[in-house]
């Protein structure tokens, strides 16, 4: 189902100079933005230029990485995912420091691992003009790459070095670890607020948010983000019965429910609008023959599912 598809989780370590500052809530929304920009910053040879109108496009490393619309493979689809996911801070504090740094994890997926040196030079420079509410300057303390509970330190921040280590989770070893789990239920604990969208009639335009998920509609929008994903960053679509797939899912009956819905807006840079980013967070738990969603389940750990994964939004774990 999921074979061809290939990750790498990697943890940042921001050491504040002085202060960072950043927002009670939404910190993904921020290291979003600010690693665009920085990326952007260094290697926009047009500065002006809109991305999609500029001839540089399809060799621009801030297009693949960050603003991939219409290049390759994605052009066949309708929303072009981000080869990347910013899994941000969890906790609510509000101040960083050097004696308590910044930290937090970035998905990079399929060929967009190629691109880490530009996501390491971006965020390096990012720490030369500052991040959060007061622009607080930092410096890189240490990258490590993590995979099934164990990190490798890549970054030595007293040489300025990065080993390149392969250190990847195959489709084929999220398959395996998804045999492991318990098949007759699943217990997921959403940490960030996950926005799912569900059209029951199928009319264009008839899609409504969902508060309260049942599983099939969980299992369709990650049927849907890991088949973008794999079509444009892992060589080719999913193996799946997309259709089959989703009728079986709706097997699956929610046990038990404990989930808040979190009211969440983004102010869309030069736009008079706010872009709605209200979820629900907490924990739902699932029984019945769940063996053949498992592995989807398990990478949606690493993808997010739902609207604005890139930023965060839509993160769980397995409880199982």
């Amino acid at each position: 189902m999921i074979s061809n598809f290939i990750l790498n989780l990697y943890r940042f370590t921001f050491i504040p100079e002085t202060s960072i500052n950043m927002p009670r809530f939404n910190k993904g929304n921020v290291l979003r933005g600010a690693f665009g920009s920085s990326l952007k910053h260094i290697v926009c040879a047009i500065s002006g230029q809109e991305c999609g109108n500029c001839l540089l496009k399809e060799k621009c490393a801030y297009t693949l990485i960050f603003n991939p619309i219409g290049l390759g493979p994605a052009k066949r689809l309708q929303n072009t995912p981000r080869g990347f996911v910013v899994k941000p801070p969890l906790e609510t504090d509000t101040e960083y420091s050097s004696i308590k740094p910044l930290f937090f994890e970035m998905v990079l997926i399929g060929d967009r691992i190629n691109y880490l040196p530009y996501v390491l030079v971006a965020l390096m420079e990012l720490g030369k003009y500052g991040i959060g509410e007061n622009r607080g300057k930092f410096k890189i303390g240490d990258i490590s790459i993590l995979k099934g509970g164990n990190s490798e330190p890549i970054y030595d921040p007293a040489t300025n070095t990065v080993r390149n280590l392969s250190y990847s989770i195959t489709g084929n070893e999220i398959i395996e670890y998804a045999r492991g789990l318990k098949p007759s239920g699943i217990t997921l604990q959403f940490l960030t607020p996950t926005r799912i969208k569900y059209n029951p009639t199928g009319e264009k335009g008839k899609s409504e948010v969902v508060r309260v998920p049942e599983f099939h509609h969980l299992i369709r929008r990650l049927r849907d983000r890991a088949n973008a994903l794999a079509t444009t960053y892992c060589g080719g679509p999913l193996n799946i019965d997309f259709k089959g797939i989703a009728e079986r899912a709706k097997t699956g009956k929610t046990k038990e429910i404990n989930l808040i819905w979190i009211e969440k807006r983004r102010h869309k840079r030069n736009e008079p609008y706010y872009h709605d980013q209200s979820g629900f967070i907490g924990s739902i738990t699932f029984e019945g023959n769940l063996t053949e969603f498992l592995p989807l389940l398990v990478l949606g750990e690493y993808i997010h599912v739902g609207e604005d994964a890139v930023f965060g939004n839509g993160w769980y774990k397995i409880i199982n």
